[in-house]
């Protein structure tokens, strides 16, 4: 069953649908809405309003237009901006995480360490760097579906990529020097 099949049953009250619309397209929601939020909780928040919207104004989405992992992206980037402009005043931003590994597993150690730095080079890039790495390398979404989400053009799509790309080779070389000093 097509999703637009599955949208028209959902917004008629049709549960099923609805899981079935959820499961196969949260995770991209989602993880994008944490890569915008760095919070969980707002992530949950954005993501939930993202789908509500979907079911509440099913005519919102045209099938011609945007697959609709595309147009639930858009919807959440709008909502962040929204909300980071009624919000400009109280935000505060903690994106430090606590994570707890067993003694004596250094492999998983040095995995997470490296994790972690990819995660706060990304965190280091500009947003709009951030955004289009982001929605191009993890969502593989197109060039062209990716300048529509961010309202750019496709030839500023690519400069931020290679902005982006360079500037993280910066921030993680030493990174790849420490690796390849590894025994």
């Amino acid at each position: 069953m097509t999703d637009a099949q599955l949208i028209r049953k959902a917004a008629g009250g049709d549960a099923g649908a609805f899981q079935l619309l959820y499961e196969r397209h949260w995770k991209a929601v989602y993880s994008y809405a944490w890569l915008l939020t760095q919070s969980v909780p707002d992530a949950e928040d954005l993501t939930q309003e993202c789908f509500l919207t979907l079911i509440r104004k099913p005519e919102s989405f045209v099938p011609d237009r945007a697959q609709l992992r595309t147009w639930l992206i858009a919807v959440i980037r709008r909502q962040h901006l929204g909300r980071s402009r009624r919000s400009v005043r109280d935000s505060s931003i903690d994106d430090e995480e606590d994570f707890h590994v067993a003694p004596g597993l250094e492999e998983e150690l040095i995995r997470l360490e490296r994790a972690d730095a990819v995660r706060l080079a990304m965190n280091a890039l500009p947003p709009a760097q951030r955004e289009a790495l982001y929605l191009f390398e993890f969502e593989q979404l197109s060039l062209a579906e990716v300048a529509g989400i961010l309202g750019i053009e496709v030839n500023a799509v690519k400069a931020r990529l290679y902005r982006g790309r360079e500037r993280l080779k910066l921030l993680l070389a030493p990174l790849q020097a420490a690796t390849k000093e590894m025994p």
